[in-house]
């Protein structure tokens, strides 16, 4: 084993029997050409620091590239072009990877591919040291997994990880995404991508609103002009803006080699089903009636959604009445306001503050929930399965943090509030995520916090002893072996599930910044500010704080730019409404309209033509870049001449 690197640790709870690690391991090491993994395994036992066994997975580079060929994997060869790699003609492609042209996560990609693939046999009804029932033809590790019986985790590599780091570091705002794919995968990349992107859009944004607010301020220029042109000029950016990603995305995939119909994608390793023949590629298949999905969706999902956002209807009520009171209470009795000193404005900020504390508690308590609720649904494709969370994320988050927004802009119209609120939600957000995020997994992981929760662990007795295991068909790891404090450190860290919560923090981000632009120009540089510190954090928290999260290919962020594209249309009616309200009575306006209905449609037709540029800007700028064009249609050319020149011969 010590020839080939450990790619994948393989984490075994101590409530693991002793029979189920074996089925694991027999499993693993079974011949590829027998439905097996075909992988090497290492155990490495417990240790006087970590109670619990770890098996160590490799696998030899020819078996690498045959797993690879299976999914489907593309690489650019060494005439230029994106294709599929295959072991006959893998000397046709550049030695620039981990193996072959492979990168590490790509590597690891079919390594946890070979683990997944592997299913019990259909006569298998429970699982084997445990005796719960499964469904017959079930993946065995997933099956294990579910169970929390085994966990499986990618390891870093230290000295590409450190490589990549420091480059990292150097560029202060910008983000090596070639080098983040070639380690994280395209997942992690299409994040800081996006990232990246809307930080960009962002600087222009905030430059705009901080030039409007000083013209307004200190240049005496009329209110009316600079607020209106404002807004509807960053309303029309912002459809600039998402038309630049998407071309941005497609280019992104060509280059990765993740383009592809939906339907071809591979299962997620935890849907279930039951076996049955493929009517396209006549191989056995997992197979669950989508009838059921939509079923669990509407009978479930969707009460459960329905309550939650009942729950925080009622907290943002709950809060409004608090804060009524509290004002009440304040209030000078010769003024009827509350005074303007210190400690007066901190009594009456103390509702909105909790409320902004609360929102956050209630976001992360449902993520879990909506977590659940979708892997229960056994959606197909992973894509499916993360635009189902996401779409109940956005739906959910949408009512918990925007609804007491519009209620007080709109229903209330009071835009001084409502720009208080704002300012009070997007500083109390940043400050809570940034410490949720960096600061309290850094001082976590310090050597002396490691120490005395382990000490306490000890001292209570609810630290698991060492399980001396009794296996076979698999070689021990010697204690004195280095590469074993070295997986130890690589699973230590934070573990990193998905980045449906950092995708989320951006496009709450973004709609506290865009939905009410016209009433607080100025939350754009909040969010610059928050960004350019929030690209630190995630940098260090994925290379210094995080175990590795598995590498997925995917095409692009799937439905969370759906999200961001509706959010940018509801700030056309948002940001129309409230112009409106802020215009309406001003002089310099008198001679727009002579009654409220003419105010009305004029700000209806305002709203319908910004509507129409937006939409167009769809149908104007092309989906895919034309460099991207030229190399598609060269590669089609180049690949059709070779099929002809392959049958002439």
């Amino acid at each position: 084993m010590s020839d080939f690197p450990t790619y994948v640790v393989i984490q075994v709870m101590s409530k693991c029997s002793d029979e189920s690690l074996q089925t694991v391991i027999d499993e693993l090491s079974k011949p590829w050409e027998d439905g097996g993994g075909g992988l090497y395994l290492t155990l490495q036992p417990p240790r006087p620091n970590f109670p619990e066994s770890l098996i160590l997975v490799s696998a030899t580079n020819e078996h690498i590239i045959r797993i690879a060929e299976h999914i489907e994997v593309k690489k650019k060869d060494v005439d230029g072009f994106i294709r599929p790699i295959t072991e006959d003609d893998i000397e046709q492609f550049e030695e620039s990877g981990r193996v072959g042209p492979l990168t590490l996560s790509d590597v690891q990609r079919c390594i946890l591919h070979a683990i997944n693939r592997v299913h019990f046999d259909v006569e298998v009804t429970t699982l084997p040291g445990d005796g719960r029932n499964i469904l017959k033809g079930a993946p065995v590790l997933s099956s294990y997994e579910e169970r929390h019986l085994v966990n499986i985790i990618p390891t870093h590599d230290e000295e590409d990880l450190d490589k990549l780091y420091r480059g990292w570091k150097r560029s202060y705002f910008y983000s090596p995404i070639s080098q983040i794919r070639d380690y994280f995968g395209e997942s992690v990349a299409l994040y800081f991508s996006f990232e990246g992107v809307y930080t960009q859009f962002l600087v222009l944004v905030a430059v705009l609103g901080v030039v409007q607010h000083i013209l307004e301020t200190y240049a005496g220029i009329d209110h009316v002009s600079t607020n209106v042109l404002f807004t509807l000029s960053i309303i029309l950016a912002v459809g600039i803006y998402l038309e630049v990603w998407k071309r941005q995305s497609n280019e992104h995939s060509f280059h990765w080699g993740s383009m592809g119909k939906l339907r071809r994608k591979p299962p997620r390793p935890e849907y279930r089903g039951e076996l049955r023949e493929s009517p396209a590629s006549g191989k056995l298949e997992m197979y669950y009636p989508f009838s059921k999905t939509i079923k669990k969706i509407v009978l479930v999902s969707l009460p459960v959604t329905i309550l939650c956002l009942s729950l925080a209807v009622t907290l943002m009520l709950f809060s409004f009445t608090a804060e009524a009171r509290v004002m009440e209470v304040m209030a000078n009795p010769e003024t009827g306001q509350p005074d303007s000193d210190i400690i007066t404005t901190i009594i009456t900020s103390v509702p909105s503050v909790a409320y902004s504390l609360s929102i956050i508690i209630f976001n992360s308590i449902y993520l879990k929930i909506a977590r659940k609720l979708t892997v229960w649904e056994n959606h197909r494709t992973q894509e499916q399965h993360d635009t189902h969370i996401t779409l109940k994320l956005v739906i959910f988050e949408f009512v918990n943090t925007f609804l007491a927004l519009f209620y007080t802009g709109i229903y209330l119209q009071d835009l001084k509030a409502l720009k208080s609120q704002l300012f009070t939600t997007l500083l109390v957000q940043q400050v809570v995520n940034q410490f949720q995020e960096v600061f309290i997994p850094f001082f976590l992981q310090k050597p002396s916090s490691v120490k005395f929760v382990n000490k306490v662990t000890r001292k209570l007795g609810i630290q698991d002893k060492p399980k001396v295991r009794e296996v076979q068909g698999i070689t021990v790891l010697s204690e004195s072996d280095p590469q074993g404090e070295q997986v130890l450190k690589n699973i230590s860290g934070n573990h990193l599930e998905s980045l449906h919560d950092d995708f989320m923090e951006l496009w709450l981000q973004f709609g506290h910044v865009f939905l009410f632009l016209s009433v607080y120009p100025l939350a754009a540089l909040l969010a610059l500010i928050n960004n350019i510190t929030e690209m630190w954090a995630d940098r260090y928290k994925l290379c210094r704080l995080s175990s590795k999260p598995r590498p997925m290919c995917i095409r692009d962020i799937g439905a969370w730019y759906s999200a961001f594209r509706l959010t940018g249309m509801l700030s056309i009616v948002s940001n129309c409404w409230l112009l409106s309200l802020d215009l309406y009575g001003q002089p310099a306006c008198a001679s727009l309209s002579s009654s409220d209905l003419q105010w009305f449609l004029l700000w209806v037709t305002v709203e319908h033509g910004l509507f129409a540029i937006f939409l167009g800007l769809d149908a104007l700028i092309s989906d895919v870049p034309a460099k991207v064009k030229l190399q598609m249609d060269r590669a089609n050319l180049h690949f059709k001449k070779k099929v002809l020149k392959d049958k002439l011969d």
